[in-house]
């Protein structure tokens, strides 16, 4: 029997032919938005995506549907579920009136864009305003009233506006650079729906590859799952940049693990800048010796910061220090979501908000200072925790596991951290674990169980939407701490070992 060079077997054919299907699912619908040139541009980079995945598909995956008919048969609904749920909301990014395309009917949901603050702090900045996060610039804070002061140099912003903007100055050069290519905010957020899509299936796909073995496989496949879920969804309809620091944390660490040091260091830096809770990935670098790549990690902050500093000038930063960063660490500017409805404060993972969940459940004492307290205590054990995991013996599985873990986990030191997008990386940490099922029903079960809990159903009332939001973060805690602290990956996992020293 000739087996064909290009396509391979039926199976590793269907695979490829997958990837090809998905990127063009998240660039075609897009293109009558993004215009000619945008379009050409997403174009070149879907093309480029799906040509890295179709050579990154293992010969292994052939004999598959032989081999395990059911879950064969399972995996191609999975992946046609995930090229329409992906092409829809294509779709609805590059025209929002198609509300058929939204993540979910929800009018609320359907008209958030947390990547509207990040176009209006922009504009602030260019315009010199002296403190770009003053409550009165954003509808979450103000209401209306804010809407008046949108920028109308950027057209399409106002009717999207309503978070505020929570983060370290530097972040502002990428939309600053945004608005110099164009000011049609519903073009620059189907661009920025291409690029973070593509991101994350580029590098899920990576990982899946570095990682190797059986278990690099399974984690191929199950990316249908994790782009068809709920939490990548919203995380991508909304534009929030979670998605991307996730990304380029774990390309970072593959890039440090194939010697590429300071390709790596600028990655995790822009990560660590724009959001802060990456850092927590230096402490499992320094208790591996590691010291190369924090070094060079740590020089690369120093220069985008630099860099914001030159082009920004010092009002956005001595606003951050002296006004916002006060503001965070005490919770107050995320306060906005104390009067959000139920299920949005059942469902924030983080630690500091369990105050406001008690709080309206009736216990006395919950305070937003006893928030902080809950933070800060959260803050030195995970500290601990990364220390551990550094600790363990270096394999690309393990390693693997134990960076979505700790993303995952110090995501959640942040007083409002929306299982909505944060749980995207503990569902992709679930695919990385999924080799340990090894066909067990029980397993089976408490796999499923773990993603279906993490995940949550639609919102519920009362004391019931509480139960679910616990467990779901109890669950997602469980897991994230299993995978940085619990047993070794098996043997036959751990036969291509990582790099345990660069420097």
């Amino acid at each position: 029997m000739v087996r064909s060079a290009t396509l391979g077997d039926l199976e590793q054919a269907v695979v490829r032919v997958f990837g090809v299907l998905v990127c063009a699912a998240i660039v075609l619908p897009t293109l009558p938005r993004l215009g000619p040139l945008g379009g050409a541009l997403a174009v070149l980079l879907g093309a480029a995506t799906a040509w890295r995945i179709w050579r990154w598909v293992p010969e292994s995956v052939s004999g598959g549907f032989r081999r395990r008919p059911v879950l064969a048969v399972l995996w191609a609904i999975a992946a046609l579920l995930s090229l329409v749920q992906v092409g829809r909301l294509a779709a609805f990014t590059a025209d929002p009136d198609r509300r058929w395309g939204s993540a979910v009917p929800d009018p609320a949901a359907a008209n958030h864009a947390c990547l509207s603050a990040y176009f209006v702090a922009a504009e602030l900045s260019r315009r010199n305003v002296v403190n770009l996060y003053d409550e009165r610039y954003y509808p979450a804070f103000a209401g209306d009233a804010a809407r008046l002061l949108a920028p109308a140099s950027v057209q399409g912003l106002a009717s999207w506006i309503d978070d505020p903007f929570e983060y370290p100055p530097p972040f502002l050069l990428f939309p600053r650079a945004a608005l110099l290519v164009s000011n049609d905010f519903p073009a620059l957020r189907a661009g920025w729906f291409v690029l973070q899509a593509l991101a994350l299936v580029l590098v899920a796909a990576w990982l899946a590859r570095w990682v190797g073995g059986r278990d690099g496989q399974l984690a191929l496949l199950l990316i249908p799952g994790l782009l068809a879920s709920l939490p990548t969804l919203l995380g991508l309809q909304f534009g929030q940049f979670h998605v991307a620091t996730l990304v380029l944390s774990v390309a970072a660490l593959i890039c440090f693990e194939e010697r590429r040091t300071g390709t790596g260091a600028a990655l995790l830096a822009v990560a660590t800048v724009s959001k802060l809770f990456p850092a927590f990935l230096l402490v499992f670098l320094l208790a591996r010796r590691r010291w190369r790549e924090v070094a060079w990690t740590l020089g690369a902050c120093g220069l985008f910061a630099l860099v914001g500093l030159g082009v920004l000038g010092w009002s956005p930063f001595e606003a951050f220090l002296t006004y916002q960063l006060p503001r965070i660490s005490t919770g107050e500017a995320f306060a906005f979501y104390e009067k959000a409805p139920e299920f949005i404060i059942s469902r924030n993972f983080g630690i500091p908000g369990l105050t406001t969940k008690l709080h309206l459940l009736g216990v006395p004492g919950m305070t937003r200072g006893l928030g902080s307290v809950l933070g800060w205590i959260y803050t030195l054990g995970l500290l601990a925790v990364a220390w551990v995991g550094g600790l363990r013996p270096a394999s690309r599985l393990g390693d693997a596991r134990i960076w979505l873990g700790l993303l995952s986990l110090a995501a959640l030191r942040s007083p409002l951290a929306p299982s909505a997008y944060v749980t995207i990386s503990m569902l992709w940490l679930l695919t990385l674990l999924a080799g340990e099922v090894r066909g067990r029903p029980a397993r089976v079960v408490a796999f499923v169980a773990a993603w279906v809990a993490i995940m949550g159903p639609p919102p519920l009332e009362g004391p019931p939407e509480f139960v679910v939001g616990f467990l779901g973060q109890a669950v997602g805690i469980a897991v994230c701490l299993w995978a940085v602290t619990g047993p070794r990956p098996r043997a036959k996992a751990m036969q291509a070992p990582a790099v345990v020293s660069a420097g």
